[in-house]
């Protein structure tokens, strides 16, 4: 099993990683954990026995490691990458969803709002339609990336300053 640091990309570095190498696998690994959906090559990876990490982390201190081996490698690209795919399908189907209701139900209180006869009608709870929607964030958007962490024994370094 090799142990990959992940960083932040520097956008002027003209840095990106090899398209299919386990580099490229651990940056996309980081992004999916990371739970921010950033552009390709946001992260760059090294393997963490490399100079280029040790040079890397005289720069900036790495955000994630994360740990591959050849069957967790096949894992990814058999498997797991088609259900990320899929979960964030799911997560941009209920923000369009929910914002098409949302916006619905301000118009509907609006309009019972101007109005002078219709105003004793009970107006839309906007509180609880957002309740509806939570069952598929918490399985597509936390889930997969809690299970994707696991797999790949993923640590996250939390660099915040006191």
């Amino acid at each position: 099993m090799t142990k990959y640091l992940v960083f932040k990309n520097q956008p002027d570095s003209g840095k990106v990683n090899v398209p299919r190498s386990r580099e490229e696998m651990a940056s996309e690994i980081a992004n999916v954990v990371s739970q921010d959906r950033m552009p390709p090559n946001y992260y760059i990876a090294f393997p963490a026995e490399n100079s280029n990490a040790s040079m890397e982390s005289l720069k900036e201190l790495a955000r994630f490691s994360v740990e591959i081996n050849d069957e967790t490698a096949e894992l990814w690209v058999n498997e797991i990458q088609e259900i990320v795919q899929k979960a964030y399908t799911v997560d941009d189907a209920v923000r369009g969803a929910s914002g098409g209701i949302y916006q619905a139900m301000i118009a509907y209180n609006s309009a019972i709002e101007a109005s002078k006869d219709f105003q004793g009608l009970t107006e839309l709870s906007i509180k609880s339609f957002d309740r509806m929607f939570e069952y598929f964030e918490v399985q597509s958007s936390y889930e997969v990336p809690t299970k994707i962490e696991d797999i790949f024994l993923v640590e996250l370094f939390d660099h915040q300053h006191a």
